[in-house]
């Protein structure tokens, strides 16, 4: 454990030597368990207060650490040719493989597990409202409902729960409609929340799959479980370690040894 703890206090220093505040279980890194940030050519790399193992530590440090080096190189965090030489389609795909290996899986299956939910939730009521309705699809709205509604319920297909004349309506307290009434209101409000978690999906697949993000758990990986690194990114290891040895990326020169 010393030696552990002795390698994230040299690799902290050997950070703070490039002209970056790093600080160590200060703060809550903004609700992240490590942030990179630079303001103003000021940089700063934060470690969340809630990340005690020193193991973590260092592999969070060589991930900041990493979107430091990019931001030197490229400021559009766009193309990773400084990394690899050529930043190509079969070094993007090596670098997705090590992202879907190493992000945890709790978040994203969640949010699967929600939609697939909702996805079920959806085909059932839409069998329910076709039986009443035969003409009914699931696509397209379904103007003989919508024209028949009071006009309180008509806003409860925009919202879950409505003041209409000093009064409070929600979805889960509808009495005085018809039951395909009652369930088409429903039906809007699952399809509102199956988007909402569409867009959430969309966003963290966006995140992950930047140049930024992928360089920098292919760093972390490379540096701290090198065999997984190179069964997962054989190209990428070898295109790494030829811009390293060349100094192009000089930066990154000190960090195996320090590890070893």
């Amino acid at each position: 454990m010393a030696c552990q703890r002795n390698r994230s206090i040299e690799l902290a220093d050997y950070i703070a030597s490039f002209g970056i505040d790093v600080n160590i279980g200060k703060n809550k890194a903004r609700g992240n368990k490590g942030i990179f940030i630079n303001k103003n050519n000021s940089f700063r790399i934060d470690i969340s207060k809630s990340i005690e193992d020193d193991n973590s530590i260092i592999k969070i440090l060589i991930h900041e650490f990493a979107h430091f080096v990019h931001s030197k190189y490229d400021k559009t965090l766009k193309s990773l040719d400084f990394a690899f030489g050529n930043f190509d389609e079969e070094i993007q795909e090596e670098l997705i493989k090590i992202t879907v290996e190493e992000v945890p899986k709790t978040t994203a299956k969640e949010l699967f597990d929600i939609k697939n939910n909702l996805n079920s939730e959806i085909k059932d009521i839409s069998k329910n409202i076709k039986s009443a309705i035969p003409g009914f699809k699931l696509s397209e709205p379904c103007k003989i409902i919508e024209k028949s509604l009071p006009l309180y319920a008509k806003y409860l297909l925009k919202y879950d729960r409505v003041r209409f004349f000093n009064r409070i309506y929600s979805i889960n307290e509808i009495e005085d409609l018809k039951e395909e009434q009652i369930a088409y209101i429903k039906l809007k409000s699952k399809q509102r929340y199956l988007r909402r978690v569409n867009s959430r999906i969309s966003k963290l697949n966006k995140y992950y799959n930047q140049p930024t993000e992928l360089f920098a758990r292919f760093a972390e990986v490379y540096y701290t479980n090198p065999e997984l690194a190179l069964k997962l990114a054989p190209k990428s290891c070898i295109k790494f370690k030829e811009n390293i040895t060349n100094s192009n990326i000089q930066e990154f020169t000190k960090i195996k040894p320090i590890l070893l």
